[in-house]
């Protein structure tokens, strides 16, 4: 059997797509007033959450965007969330959570270091 015959290794199973049809926040949980960037008032919000194995320096596709949100009493900014997907495999070894605002760029505002915390206090600004 020549080099070119050799059976190739298998590649490491991709990491699922993580489902945020069940994330939410507690409305009870804000980080700022109004009024600190970029919580100002009209703002519009939205979450993604990806997997993430630093094994294999891995990340699977990011969720649909959770969003967007706002306060609805118009006070406060930073959302509390509840309920972030784990990874059913257990193959995980984190969860990235991405936020964009309305006409802003998405960025990576937490690693979360463990596949079994599902609340995060958003108080990135």
């Amino acid at each position: 059997m020549g080099q070119s015959d050799a059976p190739s290794p298998a590649a490491a199973p991709s990491l699922p797509t993580p489902d945020i049809s069940k994330m939410g926040h507690n409305p009870a949980n804000f980080a700022f007033w109004i009024g600190d960037e970029p919580w100002v008032a009209g703002y519009s919000v939205s979450y993604a959450i990806s997997f993430y194995d630093s094994k294999t320096q891995t990340e699977s596709a990011r969720s649909e965007w959770w969003g967007p949100k706002s306060d609805p009493k118009k006070l406060y900014g930073g959302y509390g969330l509840i309920r972030i997907p784990v990874d059913p495999t257990g193959r995980a070894t984190g969860r990235r959570i991405w936020r964009k605002f309305e006409g802003q760029p998405e960025r990576m505002i937490h690693e979360i270091p463990d596949n079994h915390t599902t609340k995060y206090q958003d108080d990135v600004c």
